[in-house]
């Protein structure tokens, strides 16, 4: 064989083994991690997103958030909403007294949290969580939940005489006619909400976040109003009977005229006066419809 073609066949190698080191990847320098293998041309990468809730809850949920409670935070809370019930000193009025409470210093706080945020089926506690139709956020919840715990094993209190139950209303004659709607003190007509169809579910999360505050959880504990003649924001469940009527629109109706046009209650200096949701653009039309229609939900069931 002739040297031409042993240089040749030399040439035909060399070119050969390049042409596969170009088809094949570069090794990884020992001790580097290996490079990760890239998806196709054109196709999405895979992403696992992780999601971090603190100190809140899902929708409708009664969990304990995460985040660290701050019982000091919680003792506002307690004073703000619970005294009328639990006593200021959790000593128990017409609710339970939780002071030195058994329930409280064995429950898991994830019960006491639902207890708060779902309230008991038959007895007068309701819920206050947003979601469920009350004032409060689960942070607060879980604020006051610490509270709590900072009244076991401290010194007893007597027990507060019961709030009487107050008076119901005489109803009047078969035949007396019916009274006349009450009005807010706004001047105004209905607004588009009285038509539109309500979602009672809807509306009992938007009466959490925007009426609970005044009108107390599920509209049961109207908070003082200094100044006003009553005393007090007015309850909304029960509400007030005139504004009942065997038409729903009506009754619709009759209840979106507050929150169209919200109403200044009578007194000297009312601190407290319901604001226009409607003229303001506070809310939508669609939201003040469902807010009625949990309202009239809480009153008839319906």
């Amino acid at each position: 064989m002739s040297t031409r073609t042993w240089m040749m066949l030399l040439a035909g190698g060399l070119l050969a083994l390049g042409l596969s080191a170009c088809t094949t990847p570069n090794p990884q320098p020992i001790g580097l991690t290996p490079i990760p293998t890239f998806a196709a041309a054109g196709a999405a990468p895979t992403l696992s997103p992780v999601l971090q809730v603190s100190g809140q809850t899902t929708s409708g949920s009664s969990t304990v958030g995460s985040g660290p409670a701050d019982a000091a935070a919680g003792a506002a809370i307690f004073l703000k909403n619970c005294t009328t019930c639990h006593g200021a000193q959790g000593e128990g009025v017409s609710g339970l007294a939780l002071r030195n409470s058994q329930y409280i210093k064995t429950g898991s706080d994830q019960d006491i949290f639902a207890t708060i945020a779902q309230g008991r089926t038959g007895t007068a506690m309701p819920a206050w969580l947003q979601a469920n139709g009350g004032p409060l956020t689960a942070a607060q919840i879980q604020n006051a939940v610490a509270y709590l715990h900072s009244l076991q094993g401290v010194a007893p209190l007597p027990t507060a005489t019961p709030v009487p139950p107050e008076p119901t209303e005489t109803p009047g004659p078969a035949n007396a006619p019916t009274p006349e709607a009450a009005q807010p003190s706004n001047a105004g007509a209905p607004g588009p909400a009285a038509t539109l169809s309500g979602n009672a579910d809807n509306g009992r999360a938007l009466f959490g976040g925007y009426c609970a505050a005044c009108h107390g959880p599920q509209g049961v504990l109207g908070v003082p109003n200094p100044g006003s003649d009553d005393g007090s924001v007015p309850v909304v469940n029960p509400i007030d009977s005139t504004l009942i009527n065997a038409d729903p629109k009506v009754t619709a109706a009759n209840i979106d005229l507050f929150i169209e046009h919200g109403s200044v209650p009578a007194g000297d200096g009312p601190q407290i006066a319901m604001p226009a949701f409607g003229d303001g653009k506070l809310l939508t039309s669609q939201q003040i419809a469902d807010i009625i229609a949990y309202v009239i939900s809480l009153n008839t069931g319906k």
